[in-house]
C-alpha cells in the first residue's frame, strides 16, 4: 500500500507547476503582457490594448539597420521607438543581432534577412563598438538587451556556440559597465526548430550562463492549443536547473498563433503550408487568456506576443489596418490577470483548470477542455 501511495504522489506531483516557479505567487505586472510591433512609426497606429513591454524584433532596428556602413549610424527609427515607449511607460527589450554585410564573417551567406546577417562579425571589435554605441546612447532608457534571435535556425544564426557565448559575454560586460542596472537576456532558441533544448544547454554550459541575467525561449506551438507549451516550458526549466541557474527569470520572447484576417488579404504561405492552427475571427475561445495563464503558472515572467501588425499572426487587418475582433480577447485577458496572485493551473486528463486571486481579492477559476 505504501508503494502504491508513493507512486500516486509522484504522478500527481509530475503534473503540478514547477516548484521553483515562484513568479506565479507575485502580482502579475503589466510588463508581463508583451508585444512585437513591426512598423510603429510607419503605418501602424499604437495598439489600443493594454500591454507593458515591447520587443523590437522585425522592427528594423537591428545592427544592420543601425550601422549600414562602417561608422555611419542611423538611430532615427530607434529614437522614435524609445520616445513612443517612454510616453506610454512601456519597457523595451532590444535584441542585439543581424551583423551588417560589411562586418560579417560570411558576408555572402544567405539567411532570413540580408546576406551576412546570420553570421557572427569577423572582428569582435566591431561588435564591441556596436554594443557600446547603443548602450551609451540609450543609457537609462533601454535596460533590457537580448543577444541574438532563434539560435537553432541557421538562417538566423550560423555561428558556433563558442562564438555566441563570446558575443553574449562581451556584450554583457560592456552594457553593465555603462549601467549596472542593464539586464542581459539570453539568445532564444525556438521549440519550432531542431534541438532547441540542446542549443540552450550548450550555450549555458559553455559559459553563457555567467553572462546573462534572464533566460529566454520561444514557445511556439503552432498547430496546437496553449496547453502544448507546458511541457516545453518545463523542459527549459530542467535545463536551467541542470546548469545551476534555476533561480533566474524565464521569459517567453516570442509566441503567436494564426489569427484569421477578414479584409480579403491573401493568407501568408508561411502559415497555410506550415500546419499552423488558425484562430477564427469570431472565436468564442479565449486562446490569449489560456496562453497567458498557463505560461505564468509555470513561472514565465514575461510573454511577448508576435506580432501586433504581422500579416498572419497580427491583431490588425493587413490592408485596412482595422483592429480585429480578437483584440478584445487580449483586453479581457489582461483585465482578468493584471494584478492577480496565487495563480495555479493544473491538468486533469484533458481538462485544464486555472484559479487565481484577482486584483480585487476575489478567487476566480477558469476551466476548459483541451483539444486533442
Amino acid at each position: 500500500m505504501l508503494f502504491i501511495a508513493m507512486c500516486l504522489l509522484i504522478f500527481v506531483i509530475s503534473w503540478l507547476p514547477s516548484t521553483d516557479a515562484n513568479a506565479q505567487q507575485e502580482a502579475i505586472p503589466i510588463e508581463y503582457f508583451g508585444l512585437h510591433i513591426h512598423r510603429a512609426d510607419q503605418g501602424t497606429t499604437w495598439p489600443n490594448v493594454p500591454f507593458g513591454s515591447w520587443r523590437l524584433w522585425d522592427a528594423y532596428v537591428a545592427w544592420a539597420d543601425l550601422e549600414p556602413s562602417p561608422g555611419k549610424w542611423d538611430f532615427s527609427r530607434l529614437d522614435r521607438y524609445v520616445a513612443m515607449a517612454e510616453l506610454r511607460n512601456v519597457d523595451i527589450l532590444l535584441p542585439l543581432a543581424n551583423t551588417p554585410e560589411w562586418a560579417s564573417a560570411r558576408p555572402s551567406e544567405q539567411g532570413s534577412y540580408k546576406p551576412g546577417n546570420a553570421s557572427e562579425p569577423a572582428s569582435i571589435e566591431d561588435w564591441r563598438r556596436y554594443v557600446r554605441a547603443v548602450g551609451e546612447r540609450y543609457k537609462g532608457r533601454i535596460r533590457h538587451y537580448q543577444i541574438w534571435n532563434e539560435i537553432n535556425f541557421k538562417q538566423h544564426f550560423s555561428g558556433s556556440t563558442a562564438k555566441l557565448v563570446e558575443l553574449a559575454c562581451e556584450g554583457s560586460q560592456i552594457l553593465k559597465s555603462i549601467d549596472p542596472l542593464n539586464r542581459v537576456v539570453s539568445p532564444a532558441a525556438s521549440v519550432g526548430g531542431k534541438d532547441h533544448l540542446g542549443h540552450l544547454d550548450r550555450f549555458l554550459a559553455s559559459g553563457g550562463k555567467n553572462c546573462i541575467d534572464i533566460v529566454a525561449h520561444h514557445f511556439y506551438v503552432t498547430n496546437s492549443g496553449p496547453q502544448a507549451m507546458v511541457p516545453f516550458i518545463r523542459g527549459v526549466r530542467n535545463v536551467m536547473r541542470r546548469n545551476g541557474i534555476g533561480q533566474k527569470p524565464l521569459w517567453n520572447t516570442e509566441t503567436g498563433w494564426w489569427l484569421a484576417n477578414g479584409d480579403g488579404t491573401p493568407d501568408d504561405p508561411m502559415v497555410t503550408g506550415g500546419g499552423w492552427k488558425k484562430i477564427p475571427r469570431e472565436s468564442k475561445d479565449n486562446i490569449i487568456f489560456k496562453a497567458f495563464a498557463l505560461a505564468r503558472s509555470e513561472g514565465v515572467e514575461r510573454f511577448y506576443w508576435y506580432a501586433w501588425d504581422n500579416r498572419a499572426l497580427g491583431f490588425i487587418e493587413p490592408t485596412t489596418k482595422k483592429t480585429k475582433p480578437i483584440a478584445e480577447k487580449w483586453r479581457s485577458a489582461v483585465n482578468a490577470l493584471l494584478g492577480a496572485t496565487d495563480l495555479r493551473c493544473i491538468q486533469d486528463v484533458n481538462v485544464w483548470r486555472c484559479d487565481y486571486v484577482a486584483s480585487d481579492g476575489v478567487r476566480t477559476q477558469s476551466s476548459w477542455t483541451a483539444e486533442p
